[in-house]
Order: C-alpha cells, then sequence, then structure tokens
C-alpha cells in the first residue's frame, strides 16, 4: 500500500514516516509534504493508496487540497 504524508510539523511528519512502515510490510510512505500546495503535486503525481494528512497547513489547507484534487 503506497501512503504519502502531509503534515506541516516536521517531528510528526518524520514520525509517521519511520513509524508506518515498522507496523507492517506492505505499508510504503511512497512521500511525504510539509504543506498542501506539495502534497497536492505528490500525490498528483504518486497516486497513492493512503493519503494522511493535515487539515491546518500553510500555502494550502487539507480541506482545500482534498477538493482541488476531487476536482482533477
Amino acid at each position: 500500500m503506497k501512503i504519502v504524508i502531509v503534515e506541516d510539523e516536521k517531528s510528526i511528519r518524520n514520525g509517521l514516516t519511520k513509524m508506518l512502515p515498522k507496523l507492517g510490510p506492505d505499508y510504503d510512505v511512497a512521500g511525504s509534504a510539509k504543506d498542501g500546495l506539495e502534497g497536492y503535486q505528490l500525490i498528483r503525481d504518486i497516486k497513492p493508496d493512503l493519503v494522511i494528512m493535515d487539515i491546518q497547513m500553510p500555502e494550502m489547507d487539507g480541506l482545500t487540497m482534498l477538493e482541488k484534487l476531487r476536482a482533477d
């Protein structure tokens, strides 16, 4: 399962990136982003199975990013 993490807090983003693969061999963190703009492009490029994202982020919040992705 390809996973993308979109989180502005670096420590949380890095923690999730390290923790998820330890939960199971099928969890592949395919990428991470520090804000909604980066996350939007990353999700479009990677087409992950699962996105773990923050709601309140700089540049573009998580809900706006989700709306933009759904409109594509």
